[in-house]
């Protein structure tokens, strides 16, 4: 007796190099390697195409006919502007699946967190990019967590495996993989895949389905996990009795940096004070402590992407050593011999002009924004996201990307600090006390004299018009 077909389809698990697949567009495709793989399916790049399909598996708690509907609904999402892979296509006969675009030189942001055996950490941690890019990575994550979050859509899975980066430790890129539990309201716990050692209390208890609350307790573990190379449920007596870490995954247990409950703290990991700031240990304790039990209370990815960013900008490379940490250590933490050099503070403001706002007769200026650093021959690079107002206009039809350049900062070590327009967005140097300015055109370089540093502002956006700038403190050697 013959099987019915969707008996055979729901055994079908294992493929091959060579086999045939078939996509939404007419279109015949031949799996060439395996190139990742999960509880969910299997990744496989296509031969002769820049693609990868991803085989799901249906199961019986999701069948076949929710996950093509789910897949479909993610094709109607607006994803445009975020780095996410969308499906491209979508498979048809037996198998259940999508087409996405194959990232050349793209690894998972999890191999940040592993320490390969037989590798010296500190060595290890500089040679994959240190602090200041891991900083920055995660601070891209959770900008792309955060604009999918402000279109009303949670991602789901956020793991270590669903997040791409550069290889190359000199290049910062971040990409979301495997949309498939991208949804736009709850949804059941059955119905959406999680990570063991990532997923939220509430889902791994069933009492509550993934929302963007889920998504920031998530992202929460993976950042730790990167910057301090441990989990922060994952103590020392978890991991003497590995029956604990379903209980430690579930919330019973605290985390191993509680403050006042030290059963499940732990002896490895990165010192917590040479990679994280005051603001990020804050937004750690927040989620693990109270937010454990209380989802509401846990921050925002728009929150862990101010503090991640802000880190970053704050960080300074070792001259003798070349590993990077935060400018208000007094020494390098790396090679502990290196008092650290002298460095010049630029603070962001934004400027009210005069009559820019109804009913306001002068100008008027914010509080501090944000700050960035500048070492002896450490060039900065001010983003757009650092530097605009705002990011839904720019001087021609291109969409701004946060990540686009406004202009290079280099000082000397010593009186001079060059401004390089380096964008298209408009900018201005002025020194208002002596009622002079110059507007830069792009490529053009202009000299500082850090004698009048405080008189001399960098202004991005048009004289008339609400906008950010950057007022240019002197150099100070003390942490």
């Amino acid at each position: 007796m013959t099987a019915p077909a969707s008996s055979r389809r729901n055994r079908r698990r294992i493929y091959r190099p060579g086999d045939m697949v078939h996509d939404d567009r007419g279109e015949t495709l031949q799996l060439h390697a395996e190139i990742g793989g999960g509880g969910q399916g299997t990744v496989w790049s296509l031969t002769g195409e820049r693609a990868a399909v991803k085989l799901l598996k249906p199961e019986s708690q999701i069948g076949a006919g929710d996950l093509r509907e789910r897949l479909a609904a993610v094709r109607r999402f607006d994803l445009a502007g975020i780095p996410i892979a969308r499906p491209l296509s979508l498979l048809v006969g037996d198998e259940v699946g999508y087409t996405m675009e194959l990232l050349a030189g793209m690894t998972a942001i999890g191999s940040l967190a592993t320490v390969p055996p037989q590798e010296l950490v500190d060595e290890w941690f500089q040679n994959t990019g240190g602090l200041r890019r891991r900083l920055r990575l995660l601070a891209l994550g959770a900008e792309a967590l955060d604009r999918l979050h402000s279109r009303g859509l949670s991602y789901g899975d956020v793991s270590p495996g669903n997040i791409l980066v550069s290889v190359r430790s000199e290049h910062d890129q971040v990409y979301l993989i495997d949309p498939d539990n991208v949804s736009v309201h709850a949804q059941p716990v059955k119905a959406a895949h999680v990570t063991p050692g990532y997923a939220a209390p509430e889902l791994i208890t069933g009492t509550s389905g993934q929302d963007t609350l889920t998504d920031a307790f998530a992202f929460a573990v993976l950042a730790f996990e990167t910057l301090a190379l441990v989990h922060p449920f994952r103590g020392d007596a978890v991991d003497q009795r590995i029956e604990l870490e379903a209980s430690a995954f579930r919330g019973e247990w605290p985390w191993i940096d509680h403050p006042t409950d030290h059963r499940n703290k732990s002896s490895h990991g990165l010192k917590r004070d040479m990679v994280l700031t005051k603001g990020l240990r804050r937004l750690f304790s927040l989620t693990f402590e109270e937010g454990l039990r209380h989802p509401e209370r846990r921050p925002s990815l728009r929150e862990w992407h101010d503090k991640l960013d802000q880190a970053a900008l704050l960080m300074l490379a070792c001259p003798a050593c070349g590993g990077t940490y935060h400018t208000a250590l007094s020494r390098c933490p790396w090679c502990r011999g290196s008092a650290r050099p002298p460095v010049v503070l630029c603070d962001v403001h934004g400027l009210v002009p005069a009559g820019a706002v109804p009913g306001t007769a002068g100008e008027a200026e914010t509080d501090r924004l944000r700050s960035l650093i500048l070492a002896a021959h450490q060039p900065q690079v001010v983003a757009a996201r650092t530097g605009l107002l705002r990011l839904d206009r720019g001087p021609s039809e291109v969409p701004v990307d946060p990540g686009e350049p406004l202009v290079e900062l280099a000082w000397d070590g010593r009186r001079q600090l060059m401004v390089r327009r380096v964008g298209r967005h408009e900018v201005y140097v002025a020194n208002r006390s002596a009622r002079r300015s110059a507007q830069l055109v792009v490529g053009e370089i202009w000299p500082l004299d850090l004698t009048e540093a405080g008189r001399w502002t960098i202004h991005f956006g048009r004289k008339n018009e609400i906008h950010r700038f950057i007022r240019i403190r002197l150099p100070r050697q003390g942490a």
